[in-house]
This record gives C-alpha cells, sequence and structure tokens, in this order.
C-alpha cells in the first residue's frame, strides 16, 4: 500500500518541520502531529488486521514466551530456542482456548520448530519474497490482534550473522557518550583494526562515509561488513583528521572484555532471545520487541508477509527471517524432535482479563502508539541523514 508510505514520510515532514527551528513544539503543530500519528496507525491497522487470522500467543503455564504462525493443517511454525526450554506448552486459539502443543520437527539452522495442536484450525499464512525491501523500509510486526506490537525500519538488509561470514575489525568501544562519534577503548592484537593502526583514544567519526552516532550504530555499520571489505574509516586523533583502510578478517580472534559490557547493557534494557546470533541469513531492524515477541509474523506496507520475528539482538536490534527463506525451509522436512521434555496438558479456558468478555480483545490506549510512531520517525529521520 504505498499510500501508507506517503502518509508515513507526511507524519515525518511534520514532525522534523515542527522540530528543525524550535526546541519545544507548538501546541498547533503538536495537535497535528498527533492527528496524523493516529492517521498512520489506522493506516497500518489496514495491512496488519488480515494477518491476525495467522498468528497466536504461546505460553509456559500462564506466562506467554513466544508467538506461532499459522502453516495450515493444525501446524505452526516458531522458535525453537524460546519453546525447547520451557514445560506445559500451549497455545491460545481465537476462542481463548489453550491448546495442548506438541513439536513435531525442527529446523535447527534457522532455529525454527514446527508444532502442531490437536483441535487447531487457522488459514496457512503466505510467505511473501522481501528480497526488494532496501535499507529504510518500512515494517511492522503483528500480534495475535492483528495490531502493529512494533513499526521500524530495514536498518541492515538481510545478510548472514554466521562468524565465518561477518568481517571482523577487531575494536572495542568505550560506552560513555562522546559528541560526533565514538571513542575506541582498545584494539585486538593481530585484527585488522590493529594492524592497520587504529589505536585506543580514537574517536571514530564516519564509517564508509556515513557519520557514526553512537556505539549502536556503530554496532550495526560493522555487522554490516564481509570477510575481505575494505571499509573506509575516518578518525580523529589529537585533533587530526586519519583515515584508515583495513582489509577484514574473520571472526577467528577473540574480542575484548568491553564487548561483554554492551552485550550487559542489551541484556539491562530488555529481555534477551536464547539465540540471538549465528543465523545465515537474516534481516535487521531497529524496531523495539522483547524475547516473547519472537514468532510473529513481519508484513511490509504492502501488506505482505516478509518474514518472522527471530531474535531480540540489542535494545533496538531486532532480527527478522526473510520469507522467501522461509519458503525454502518449508521444502524440506524437519529433523524429529523426541517428545520426553514436552509435557501434556489439558486443554483449559484463558481467563479473561476484568471487565472483558470471553475470547473478547481489549484494545490499548492509542497514546502509547503515537509515541512509538513518533520514536520511529526519529529513526527515519537519522537514517535519511537530515
Amino acid at each position: 500500500m504505498r499510500t501508507l508510505t506517503t502518509l508515513i514520510f507526511s507524519g515525518l515532514t511534520a514532525l522534523v518541520s515542527a522540530q528543525a527551528f524550535q526546541q519545544e513544539i507548538p501546541d498547533k503543530d503538536q495537535k497535528i502531529a498527533n492527528e496524523q500519528a493516529v492517521s498512520i496507525f489506522t493506516s497500518v491497522r489496514e495491512v496488519t488486521r488480515p494477518v491476525a487470522q495467522t498468528v497466536f500467543p504461546i505460553y509456559s503455564y500462564r506466562q506467554q514466551i513466544a508467538y506461532g504462525v499459522s502453516l495450515g493443517e493444525g501446524r505452526l511454525l516458531a522458535k525453537w530456542s524460546e519453546l525447547a526450554r520451557a514445560p506445559h506448552l500451549y497455545l491460545a486459539n481465537k476462542d481463548g482456548q489453550g491448546l495442548v502443543v506438541k513439536p513435531i520437527g525442527v529446523y535447527p539452522e534457522h532455529d525454527l520448530v514446527v508444532i502442531e495442536a490437536e483441535g487447531f484450525e487457522a488459514p496457512k499464512a503466505k510467505w511473501a519474497d522481501g528480497s526488494d525491501l532496501a535499507a529504510g523500509s518500512f515494517l511492522a510486526a503483528v500480534d495475535a490482534r492483528g495490531e502493529a506490537q512494533a513499526v521500524g525500519v530495514v536498518s541492515v538488509p538481510a545478510r548472514s550473522l554466521r562468524e565465518e561470514d561477518q568481517g571482523f575489525l577487531g575494536i572495542s568501544m568505550a560506552h560513555e557518550a562522546v559528541p560526533n562519534g565514538v571513542l575506541v577503548s582498545g584494539t585486538v592484537r593481530n585484527s585488522a583494526a590493529h594492524r592497520i593502526g587504529i589505536e585506543g583514544g580514537d574517536l571514530i567519526q564516519k564509517i564508509n562515509d556515513q557519520e557514526v552516532d553512537g556505539f549502536y550504530e556503530l554496532s550495526s555499520m560493522l555487522r554490516r561488513l564481509k570477510v575481505g571489505e575494505k571499509p573506509k574509516i575516518q578518525v580523529l586523533r589529537e585533533g587530526k583528521i586519519l583515515t584508515f583502510q583495513p582489509t577484514l578478517g574473520g571472526r577467528e580472534l577473540e574480542e575484548l572484555p568491553e564487548s561483554g559490557q554492551l552485550r550487559e547493557m542489551d541484556r539491562m534494557s530488555g529481555s534477551q532471545s536464547a539465540r540471538r546470533d549465528d543465523f545465515p541469513n537474516v534481516l535487521q531492524s531497529d524496531m523495539e520487541l522483547e524475547a516473547q515477541h519472537n514468532g510473529m509474523p513481519v508484513v511490509d506496507m504492502d501488506g505482505r508477509i516478509v518474514g518472522m520475528v527471530i531474535a531480540r539482538a540489542g535494545r533496538i536490534s531486532t532480527l527478522i527471517l526473510p520469507g522467501e527463506l522461509i519458503n525454502q525451509v518449508l521444502k524440506e522436512e524437519p529433523i524429529p524432535v523426541a517428545q520426553r521434555d514436552w509435557v501434556p496438558r489439558r486443554h483449559r479456558q484463558l481467563q479473561p482479563r476484568r471487565g472483558q468478555r470471553r475470547g473478547q480483545h481489549r484494545l490499548e490506549p492509542i497514546e502509547p502508539q503515537i509515541e512509538q510512531m513518533r520514536h520511529a520517525l526519529e529513526q527515519i529521520e537519522r537514517f535519511l541523514g537530515r
């Protein structure tokens, strides 16, 4: 739906123009921005609502831990590592009834599991080829109500996260915020950065002529690079601008301890996926999701299901298995799963929230969604290089 993309950019233009010349948005501009945000979410619902019949929450006891997407014939596709460690699994159908989940088989390379539930019926999801999605393309992760759980953009096109495929620069980053770049705290001995002459204390300002704005962005930039690439890296050292162009090797070297600090900061900012790397092919988005949202279908602004959320990799780093990959994977039979760790549980009716009839979903207030869209627009603004 190209009209939706146009509407989103209209909302972006309104927000940017309101903020470009004043620190605070005037009341009239704030009102316009809020009205456009509501219009945007109304339009987003047009592409997310049809997906509702194919996505279902999965629970362990009464805690939701993931989602599954219907494959038809009583089966669903879900994230294997999240389900494998959880006992007493069941899913909630559209009538609010809990149905016992049983695994059929796994695709371990992609961390996928095919599950089935007795009495489960739902239309089959149609996975679309999203290989035409470029960086900056709008996406939405869809929950069981057909609502957009998160809206964002493609921050990194499809790539491999296998260590043997990723280029390794070999730096550690200081986590204190500094203006106009990211401070290098050290380099790995014999790494590409060490060999080319990058040193602790250097301020990385640009990668391939793209300005660096914080260590999350720099980390995302570096993850896009492959073995053998020669990125142009601009650093500031003692008041002088220096440019390096190292040849990246593989990740056979150990990272410095500071990289663990970055992982700890990611962990503290939200729940962690059981597996969040080593995928042979994933898209990356800036959508802010939690581990319990793994398995959600992801749609583009034409309403195509272009992928499935497979991992929360960081605070604003969500990994998505592309739809064309899922289609290819499903042509093969999954590896059978042992049943001994999966404890059956009687069907039971889920209890509705107070003031809510059984089987009825309560709509959430629009204000958090407006704020979520405003954040997404700010991400887009930075991507466009304002």
